[in-house]
């Protein structure tokens, strides 16, 4: 940490001076230095987010976990609820909500529907094709006595001890939602997943490790989150009949609209203790697909948040300077390109300063110590990250504008074949 601070202070620096020499190039420079900073004093604040402790002596919770499934495999979702049935805190109501999959799980029904030994009870329900918004109302309307609504996604495993550390922070009042951490359960299958996982897991930990000291959070990610009950009641009918630039409903964004409304009423924030192990597209073509989806629902989150956050708060100034520092990002090399070789120097010195500060501040992951890798596993993902940071500001960042501007296109874009991702040894992979 101190070796990145120090080699942060020169470069900044550095960059400062060339500001003030550079002329013709001033406002590149000015642009560039900005978003150091911005990265860097992310970097230092995210030093602040600590585990929650939570409170002896606070009265029971009950707990109700809902899991939307659509199109999933089989044999992940038996995963999803095998791990939920063996938690150290048990929880006390699990919904699985079919939102008109046109795969048959008839036998996972058999298998799991009832109560068990620990005491939670399961519960299957099918519905028509509405959305995961619809799929997650069928529980928050339908259990007036719950005190915490959890969200699992389909596709997610919960480490067994994720569901008693995130509920800790519910020990402070203020406290609305709680964000777990997502790792990727297929993180060794091929380059795709292993630097997708280190850039999600590097974004949890650093982003959202400095919103959550600030109690902030913008995302809680939809594989793990947890709710205020009373809350969540209030805003139901908001959450379904939301409409944007007056066309609606608007179903995608799910995750960040409850945690907006999370935010309205209290604090935000993540527990850095409570993990959750989810599937990652393991293809291109599904990489990308859910990649847009994302994009349509942030391009409408970036825009509430503007509106309806505190302007003192650091989720307001963390979304303003984000989407400024995106656009500059996306045009920046297009200028270059237009004066080179003019801008030679500039672009060496970004793309040089890029990989260096991904070197250095990429340590984080290996802030996580998971079983299944072992230290030089860890080690190679640390040496690959600088890769995803490259195929996210050369691949992603222009698929983004797609998302944004294709925004009214609401619904599922993955696993509307079917399965998309299976966990049989045998199964054959589409290679990257």
């Amino acid at each position: 940490m101190v070796l990145a601070c120090l080699v942060a202070t020169a470069t900044l620096a550095r960059h400062l001076v060339a500001t003030w020499l550079a002329g013709t190039y001033q406002v590149l420079f000015i642009v560039w230095s900005a978003a150091f900073a911005f990265s860097a004093v992310q970097w230092i604040l995210s030093y602040r987010d600590r585990p929650w402790l939570g409170r002896r002596g606070s009265r029971p919770l009950r707990v109700t976990v809902n899991v939307p499934l659509y199109n999933e495999d089989p044999e992940i979702a038996d995963r999803v609820l095998y791990a939920l049935l063996r938690q150290t805190r048990p929880v006390q109501r699990v919904d699985v909500v079919d939102d008109g999959s046109s795969i048959s799980y008839e036998h996972l029904r058999s298998y799991w529907e009832g109560v068990h030994p620990c005491g939670t009870e399961v519960r299957w329900i099918r519905q028509r094709n509405a959305g995961k918004k619809h799929a997650q109302a069928v529980t928050f309307t339908s259990d007036p006595a719950a005190d915490i609504f959890v969200t699992v996604d389909s596709d997610t495993a919960l480490e067994e001890r994720a569901m008693e550390e995130g509920l800790k922070p519910f020990a402070c009042r203020r406290v609305m939602s709680v964000a777990g951490v997502e790792l990727a359960f297929n993180s060794r299958v091929n380059w795709l997943t292993r630097t997708v996982s280190a850039r999600s897991l590097f974004f949890q930990v650093v982003a959202c490790g400095a919103q959550s000291a600030a109690g902030d959070v913008l995302v809680n990610r939809g594989a793990f989150a947890l709710y205020r009950a009373p809350m969540i009641r209030d805003i139901v009918p908001a959450y379904l009949e939301e409409t944007f630039l007056g066309r609606g409903p608007v179903l995608l964004g799910d995750d960040a609209a409850l945690t907006l409304f999370a935010r309205g009423r209290g604090k935000a924030v993540q527990q850095p203790t409570a993990f959750a192990l989810t599937m990652y597209p393991e293809t291109l073509s599904h990489h990308f697909r859910q990649w847009i989806r994302w994009m349509r629902g942030s391009t409408i989150r970036n825009c509430w948040r503007v509106r309806y956050l505190p302007l003192t708060s650091w989720g307001w100034w963390f979304t303003v300077l984000g989407v400024q520092l995106f656009l500059a990002s996306v045009f920046l090399p297009v200028l270059a390109a237009m004066t080179w070789p003019s801008s030679r120097l500039f672009a060496e010195g970004a793309v040089s300063g890029m990989v260096a500060w991904a070197y250095l501040t990429g340590g984080r992951v290996l802030a996580v110590h998971r079983s299944d890798e072992g230290w030089w596993f860890r080690l190679g993902t640390l040496l690959c990250y600088p890769s995803a940071m490259l195929w996210a500001a050369l691949v992603l960042r222009p698929l983004r504008f797609w998302g944004m501007v294709t925004w009214r296109r609401q619904g599922w874009t993955t696993r509307t074949e079917g399965a998309e991702l299976g966990i049989e040894p045998e199964a054959p992979r589409v290679p990257v």
